[in-house]
């Protein structure tokens, strides 16, 4: 559902119907199976971006009656700005000339306009924080939860370099999961996949994120591993469950990683050398 919009925009109810309407179709002339078309339209009822809506009929063959694609308003001030300009610099011109003429040429006009010079202009960025740091893991449950309602998955990984991945299952079919990457927002990754319905969940909610934080801030000392970052940290869950795996690695490719409670208790350490 390509559009000239930019990708995170927020996708409207009118958006999702008319994806609804393309995996109709493409069920309907064999494209995709009916489980295939019961999950993408389960996925397609809870996008909340035009980028969400267009993975899932990217590469579909679309009838000759599909909805158009979401563009953006025709932008008239396009038409009257340039001739508003001209009117403006003609008339700054008369306006001048009188000036002149009045003052017997005692007195320079003034430019209407005054050159603004933007590489002198300080730029604002505003930092976001790593994933893998108390502050960075904030931002991102906070914006897990805003996205889908709760802070349930199946697995997850927060990595240094400012993205992530993860796995949930499907709203109301526990037995499909589906993934999404995380660059400040939230991507599909790919179409539902099987996932055993009694599949344990890791309920994110849980976490000690001081503790957790303050721990992977020392992690490099205590994983033995000089110079050493942590590269990324995993949320995993098995029968046993829930775990929080730390890694930390440097740039002459020596590493440790250790395990911890979702409490931040220690489980396990695999220091490097050992």
């Amino acid at each position: 559902m390509a559009s000239r919009y930019p990708p995170n925009t927020r996708a409207r109810d009118v958006d999702r119907a008319n994806t609804s309407a393309l995996l109709d179709a493409a069920f309907g002339d064999g494209q995709i199976n009916e489980a295939e078309h019961r999950a993408m339209s389960d996925l397609a009822a809870e996008s909340r971006t035009l980028a969400d809506l267009d993975v899932l009929v990217s590469d579909l063959q679309r009838p000759a009656d599909a909805p158009p694609d979401a563009t953006p308003p025709r932008d008239s001030t396009r038409h009257w700005f340039p001739v508003a300009v001209a009117v403006a610099a003609v008339a700054a011109a008369v306006g001048a000339f009188t000036l002149v003429d009045s003052d017997d040429a005692q007195a320079t006009a003034t430019p209407a306009t005054q050159q603004v010079d933007f590489d002198s202009v300080q730029r604002l960025v505003v930092p976001t924080p790593s994933p893998v740091t108390p502050e960075g893991m904030r931002l991102f449950l906070d914006r897990y939860r805003a996205k889908f309602g709760d802070l349930i998955v199946d697995e997850l990984s927060l990595y240094e370099a400012g993205h992530a991945s993860l796995e949930r299952a499907l709203p109301l079919e526990p037995n499909r999961v589906v993934s999404y990457d995380y660059r400040g927002g939230f991507t599909l990754s790919g179409t539902p996949t099987t996932r055993k319905v009694d599949a344990p969940t890791f309920d994110l909610s849980a976490l000690n994120l001081d503790r957790i934080g303050g721990t992977a801030v020392g992690a490099p000392v205590s994983l033995n591993v000089p110079d050493g970052k942590v590269s990324h940290i995993s949320f995993d869950v098995d029968d046993d469950g829930p775990t929080v795996s730390i890694y930390v690695n440097n740039d002459f490719s020596e590493s440790g990683h250790m395990e911890l409670a979702p409490s931040g208790e220690p489980l396990s350490i695999y220091p490097f050398g050992s």
